[in-house]
């Protein structure tokens, strides 16, 4: 839909608007689902962050089906 900074932007222009009292309702629904919309990119951030550190696929299940050595 929207990258991150384009939703600030709508927000932005949103939170500067003259609004009428009966458009209150409406501008607020919208502001909701930008928030909601903005939280989502934010967790994949988060979640590619950590996809990063733990590194591809192949190489973080080899990492999981390690059993640690013992030594006799």
């Amino acid at each position: 839909m929207f990258d991150k900074n384009e939703i600030n932007v709508l927000m932005t222009s949103l939170n500067s608007l003259q609004i009428k009292g009966s458009d209150a309702a409406y501008i607020y629904s919208i502001q909701v689902k930008l928030n909601n919309e903005l939280e989502r990119i934010k967790e994949e951030e988060l979640k590619r962050e950590e996809d990063l550190k733990l590194g591809p696929p192949e190489l973080r299940e080899k990492k999981e089906n390690k059993e640690p050595v013992k030594k006799p």
